[in-house]
């Protein structure tokens, strides 16, 4: 049983784990269909692993790279296994605290605009390579998909929400 002072649930690395890879699924799955519909399976990891793996800051855009794909994929997972992490974390005290509820959305909004800064200053290949659009659109597809699984996950939340809008005084736990 719990009280008002803890989480329904103990923390899980696990929990972290399958939230990362839920985002570095749908990012990918979204760049794959980009890339099979211009004709270039696996070209957008090869030219990220080209320009960030092997700093190459003009990368071949005529045929993958398999080594700089998996070196990519690799660094891939792993970013989004932190940012899972630490999003599961943060998920988990917003279920007690109006405050971190409301952190969850700079958190998302740093999320969804930090790797388009990255390829803004990578290379002349990276902000060829890859629109706008196309960055937003992966990054809040992921970002939706992530929250999701946590929104899901964790019903008390959705209780507090109704409770203390976000960043509001939570009294009721104090």
């Amino acid at each position: 049983m719990t009280t008002p002072s803890q989480p329904a649930r103990p923390a899980s690395a696990g929990e972290g784990v399958v939230v990362g890879l839920i985002g570095a699924a749908v990012v990918a799955l979204f760049y794959l269909g980009i890339d099979l519909a211009k004709g270039q399976p696996m070209m957008t990891p090869s030219i990220l692993g080209e320009v960030f793996m092997f700093r190459r800051p003009e990368a071949v855009t005529t045929t993958a790279d398999t080594s700089a794909v998996l070196l990519y994929t690799v660094a891939h997972l792993l970013v989004f296994i932190a940012f899972g992490s630490l999003l599961a974390w943060l998920t988990r005290r917003a279920e007690l605290s109006s405050v971190a509820r409301y952190a969850i959305l700079p958190m998302v909004l740093l999320f969804e605009f930090a790797f388009l800064g990255v390829l803004l200053i990578a290379s002349e290949t990276t902000r060829g390579f890859f629109p706008l659009w196309s960055i937003l659109i992966a990054n809040l597809l992921a970002a939706v998909a992530m929250l999701a699984f946590l929104w899901r996950n964790h019903p008390r939340i959705r209780r507090a929400m109704g409770r203390a809008p976000l960043g509001a005084p939570d009294f009721a736990n104090e």
